[in-house]
């Protein structure tokens, strides 16, 4: 691996090359586990409790009991990236229904498996923020809430595989996927927003997507600084007219989206408002990680 890397497996952390699970782990067969992402800054967790809510919440909707407690999860994380010894980390989160027989009956006798990985997270290329990157409108639509409940972050990820795959042929940075109503629903990571006429838009949870904990942060942080924040569904017809177009992630924050298909989004530049957010977005990081410095005694 290009990044100095380390895996935590149910407690024990170890390099890479020496992280195993069973073939017979469910995760691996059927997809069948819940993770969350998010990462570190001088070894403190960045909205540890609003992820370690949405880990709970994905796993209660499937029925998966966790192996760790959140404290204990916190604790796993926090000892692993100190081991780690980076600056900034990538966490990922990863719980599993476990090992046993082969069968699709999920109440059948295993035992769960907790993976953590941690790794070193460069900063991304300045030009995604600079200059913005270019979208498509997937083919491949979004699982239904009634199928697989985009709003359950589980392992079972092809849908979003493949949209990102569609992406990359078209030689896009990312993949805009439609619910089965034609309407925006998320990127394939990501949340996705829009602006027109100083309004910051981004869809509904019922659109069909996954709550993004960034997502979440903006629409608070905008309304508490008197900032114009809906939820409302958007057609790919009003994304393409829009002002301003970004997507939202732990880890990526904010990236300007200027191209969309073939249309151009405003100038084909960031926009004012996508650059205004995101230094409030980054003061408000700064901010959490002081007050959790604190409250973790890190």
């Amino acid at each position: 691996m290009s990044t100095k890397t380390l895996v935590n497996i149910n407690g024990k952390v170890v390099t890479p090359e020496l992280a195993t699970v069973s073939v017979f782990d469910r995760g691996f067969l059927y997809g069948d586990s819940v993770y969350e992402v998010t990462m570190t800054k001088n070894g403190i967790p960045f909205m540890m409790e609003a992820h370690l809510d949405r880990l709970e919440s994905s796993a209660s909707k499937i029925g998966l009991p966790l192996p760790f407690n959140r404290d204990e999860i916190t604790n796993q994380v926090i000892n692993t990236v100190k081991e780690l010894g980076s600056t900034k980390c990538y966490v990922r989160i990863v719980c599993t229904r476990g090992e046993g027989e082969i069968t699709l009956d999920p109440t059948a006798d295993q035992v769960g498996n907790f993976i953590l990985i941690t790794k070193e997270l460069p900063e991304y290329p300045r030009h995604w923020y600079e200059k913005g990157v270019w979208m498509v409108i997937s083919d491949v639509v979004r699982n239904h809430q009634r199928s697989t409940d985009p709003s359950v972050k589980s392992g079972n990820y092809l849908n979003n595989v493949l949209a990102m795959g569609e992406a990359k042929r078209a030689g896009a940075f990312d993949a805009i996927m439609l619910n089965h109503q034609g309407m925006v629903s998320e990127g394939t990571t990501s949340n996705i927003w829009m602006v027109k006429d100083e309004t910051f838009i981004t869809p509904p949870l019922d659109a069909g997507l996954l709550g993004g904990i960034t997502r979440q942060s903006l629409l608070d942080m905008g309304k508490n600084n008197g900032l114009k924040m809906l939820e409302e569904n958007i057609s790919p017809e009003q994304i393409k007219a829009a002002d301003e177009v970004f997507l939202t992630s732990t880890t990526k924050e904010i990236v300007p989206i200027v191209k969309i298909d073939d249309q151009i989004i405003g100038n084909a530049q960031p926009g004012v408002n996508t650059r205004k957010l995101h230094v409030m977005y980054q003061e408000l990081m700064e901010n959490h990680y002081k007050s959790e410095k604190s409250r973790l005694n890190i």
